[in-house]
């Protein structure tokens, strides 16, 4: 599977208003009432598409960890008052399956759409179910995008999420249009695997790799970054949920055979193996 165009939108939270004022300059599409977490999403995905004519049979693949978690925090908020009024679009605004159909929209695709979300390991999943579904020519080529909003205007979030370092949660959306052609591409995805144990990635890290990525869980764990010559480390100080995305991101702009590795708070590992 070969990457041909991605897109990197990381920045500290901003308000919805700015994210709709660059989205009205790439399409027409009215999110005038929707979430801050589609406007991110289609955002995205319009830039990660700008230069590619998609297929008619276009695999849209979102992964998130929190979906629309503001949406949500409001209307909890609001039902909490005695004399609460809650509105439709706040009902609408906090179901995360809208987001695909909302980038499906934007981008006039005709082709499956579906939002992945799985504890910590969201955009791995994400992937390794697009890349099945091209390997298994359920889909002509897929788009694949990690989207997630900053948790700073949630009031302790840290006390009901799990996290390795201390770090700025930010607005993300990340993107990657792969398709099965060679030509003119960034880089391969030679491998996605998930891992029972150690000893499984032991044997992996026994091949030779010219960078290698670790997200928050791997980065702190002595079992792996013991094994692995801290020189060949990519590190990444920007941090949303979705960080997956942002380590595929780093490692292709590097020239050679890399490696990602993502666990999370369970031993559950996934490893992706790419090259340029």
């Amino acid at each position: 599977m070969y990457i041909h165009s991605t897109n990197r939108l990381i920045n500290s939270s901003k308000d919805i208003k700015e994210y709709k004022k660059s989205l009205k300059e790439l399409s027409k599409i009215n999110l005038r009432r929707s979430s801050k977490f589609n406007v991110l999403a289609v955002l995205g995905a319009l830039n990660a598409t700008k230069d590619i004519k998609l297929s008619s049979n276009n695999g849209i693949y979102v992964a998130s960890e929190y979906g629309p978690i503001i949406d949500v925090y409001g209307l909890m908020d609001t039902v909490s008052h005695e004399d609460h009024i809650v509105m439709p679009f706040d009902f609408l605004n906090i179901n995360s399956n809208n987001v695909s159909f909302y980038v499906s929209q934007a981008l006039n695709a005709k082709g499956k759409n579906t939002l992945i979300t799985s504890r910590y390991l969201s955009f791995e999943k994400a992937l390794q179910l697009a890349c099945f579904d091209l390997e298994q020519k359920e889909v002509e080529d897929i788009l694949v995008g990690g989207v997630d909003e900053s948790l700073n205007d949630i009031k302790n979030f840290e006390n009901y999420l799990s996290f390795a370092k201390e770090v700025e949660s930010k607005d993300g959306s990340c993107w990657f249009y792969i398709n099965k052609e060679k030509e003119n591409s960034l880089a391969k995805i030679t491998n996605i695997l998930e891992l029972n144990s150690y000893d499984d990635l032991n044997k992996i890290l026994s091949n030779s790799y010219d960078k290698i990525a670790l997200n928050q869980f791997a980065s702190i764990d002595e079992n792996i970054t013991s094994k692995i010559d801290s020189k060949k480390i990519i590190k990444e100080e920007e941090f949303f949920a979705t960080e997956g995305a942002l380590h595929l991101l780093n490692l292709i702009q590097y020239e050679g055979s890399h490696l990602y590795i993502a666990k999370d708070d369970k031993q559950n590992i996934i490893v992706i193996e790419l090259t340029k």
